[in-house]
């Protein structure tokens, strides 16, 4: 499938995005700061991306370690509902973004093809091996394995895991609603029960 999504991204843009990193413990202890960028990848293609300024590619994380981290940020809130707020206002954010820097190269491209456009960055910023099959009012997308819940087993945050995936369904969302307003996400929902996420499908209206 043709990418269009643009190659040229300069290595010196500031990030799209950023956060405080916060302790891997049990208490909320400010350690460092990620930015978040996009990066054109050569296997890849366009990815989100996470680094730490000065630090290297042994910094580099990638979308699905973004989402798991950002989530353990917000462990300092004192309420739970406030945290689950912030990490589907950062979901919504990174869509946002990605469809404000992208979109002047796929305005021309039917809706399915605006939408398989993005979702293509998403999923290979999360490192995730799928396949995509297409109809006329519906994008389903088939995942090998659940690379949020990969990562977090890898990574030791697993007790992120569930505000991270909300996270990513407000990204989903987010993308959906700015790309095809007539189309909603149909998997994963919003009620607690994605994980592991096998399949994300989006359907019209």
């Amino acid at each position: 499938m043709e990418n269009h999504i643009p190659e040229t991204l300069e290595i010196q843009d500031p990030p799209v995005f950023s956060y405080v990193i916060a302790s891997a413990d049990m208490r909320f202890i400010e350690i460092g700061e990620r930015g978040i960028y996009l990066r054109h990848d050569p296997d890849a293609g366009l990815v989100f991306r996470g680094e730490i300024s000065g630090c290297g590619p042994g910094c580099f994380i990638d979308l699905n370690e973004v989402l798991l981290e950002y989530a353990m940020s917000c462990e300092g809130c004192r309420e739970q509902s406030v945290a689950s707020e912030e990490v589907v206002r950062f979901g919504e954010q990174l869509g946002d973004i990605l469809v404000a820097k992208t979109y002047p190269d796929i305005v021309e491209l039917s809706t399915t093809e605006k939408l398989s456009s993005a979702f293509k960055v998403i999923l290979n910023s999360m490192s995730a091996t799928y396949t995509e099959k297409r109809k006329a009012d519906q994008l389903e997308y088939s995942l090998e394995c659940c690379p949020l819940s990969e990562c977090a087993k890898s990574t030791g945050l697993s007790r992120s895991i569930e505000m991270a995936d909300l996270s990513l369904t407000a990204l989903c969302k987010s993308l959906i609603k700015a790309l095809a307003p007539n189309w909603v996400l149909v998997q994963p929902t919003e009620d607690g029960t994605n994980i592991p996420i096998q399949k994300i499908v989006i359907a019209s209206l």
